[in-house]
Parts: C-alpha cells; sequence; structure tokens
C-alpha cells in the first residue's frame, strides 16, 4: 500500500488541482457581428413642407372677355396627414402657392392657388405612388377669384426616416372667374416638393 502512494505521489504533485491551482483559461468566444436594422419607412404621422412648381394657365372666355394663356413659376407651402395601412396609404392635405404668372394680352395675373384635398397611394416601402384630387381655389390680380377642383398624381420618396422629396402633376379647373362673366381659369402645374414628418 505504502509503495502504491509513494508510486502515484508523482502524478498527484503535477495535477494542476494540487500544483498551485494553476487552471488554463476557458477559450473566449469569437465575436458575433450584427448587422444594423434596416430603417423602417412608414407613412403615419403629420407632415409639413414646401413646394416650388412651373405652372402653365389658361383663362378662356366664352362671352368673348378673355382668351389668353400665361405660365411661369409658383411657390408655396403644404402640410398634410397620411395613414399607412400596409401595402395602401390614404391621407388629406393642404396646398398654398403664390406667384405672379401674367394672362399674355392682359393685365391679369394669377396671384395665388389654394388646394385642399386628399390621396390614396400605393406604398412601396420607401416610396409612394399615389393619386390626389379636392377643392381648389385661385385669385387672380384684377378679375376676382374662382373655385372648382384638382386632380393629379404624385411620387415621394424617403431620404431619410423622417424627410422626402416629392413630384406632382396636378390639373387644376378653377371655374369661372367672378370678376369676370363667362371666363374660365385652369392651370397645370408640376413641381418638387421637400417635407418634413413627424
Amino acid at each position: 500500500m505504502n509503495r502504491f502512494i509513494i508510486a502515484a505521489l508523482p502524478l498527484l504533485i503535477a495535477s494542476p488541482a494540487l500544483a498551485g491551482g494553476i487552471v488554463p483559461a476557458p477559450l473566449e468566444p469569437a465575436p458575433v457581428f450584427v448587422a444594423p436594422a434596416a430603417p423602417v419607412y412608414d407613412w403615419t404621422g403629420f407632415y409639413v413642407g414646401a413646394q416650388a412648381s412651373y405652372a402653365d394657365v389658361e383663362a378662356d372666355g366664352t362671352i368673348g372677355t378673355i382668351n389668353a394663356d400665361g405660365n411661369g413659376g409658383v411657390y408655396g407651402l403644404r402640410a398634410g396627414y397620411d395613414l399607412d395601412l400596409g401595402s395602401t396609404v390614404v391621407g388629406g392635405l393642404v396646398q398654398y402657392d403664390t406667384g405672379s404668372i401674367g394672362l399674355d394680352g392682359t393685365t391679369t395675373e394669377l396671384d395665388n392657388i389654394l388646394r385642399v384635398g386628399g390621396r390614396v397611394g400605393f406604398d412601396a416601402g420607401r416610396s409612394l405612388y399615389y393619386a390626389t384630387a379636392g377643392y381648389a381655389s385661385a385669385d387672380t390680380s384684377d378679375l376676382g377669384s374662382a373655385d372648382g377642383y384638382f386632380a393629379g398624381v404624385g411620387y415621394e420618396m424617403f431620404l431619410t426616416p423622417a424627410v422626402s422629396l416629392g413630384a406632382e402633376a396636378i390639373y387644376n379647373d378653377f371655374g369661372e372667374l367672378d370678376g369676370s362673366a363667362g371666363t374660365d381659369l385652369k392651370a397645370t402645374t408640376v413641381g418638387l416638393n421637400v417635407n418634413y414628418r413627424f
């Protein structure tokens, strides 16, 4: 028995547990790289923005008062609210443009345009394709105002999760000017807008 203990003693002394407690450190797992999450583009919420458009204006007088065209730039502000329903987005908006577009051969100028309406579109994630329509009003320098409707199409794209850039083409039929019986005012606008979303 004593011989067995003496023979096993060198093995016990060489054991890490009895040789000062020296134990190899466990291996550290390799770091795991986690890719940042892709931005989530949600169209739901309020937005405000600015817009600039090219306008082609036409005044048609049915009783010989005015038959004139004009074109030029208008710029203004916009605000609205959208609701993202998945693949469909619905919303309401207000747009106000100002400018001085003279009608050829007259002293009349188109001074401003107000639009209040809605839009419905296809949600393509970062992009939105939509149709828009509603009430439109225009004021002129010397022939009063006119009230009618607008209809158009647009495209909007997120630049960041809070900022979007859009383009619109809108047909405006303002109806008869109240200062010139029988004269209808129309305009087609094509422009760009930038929006901040809350």
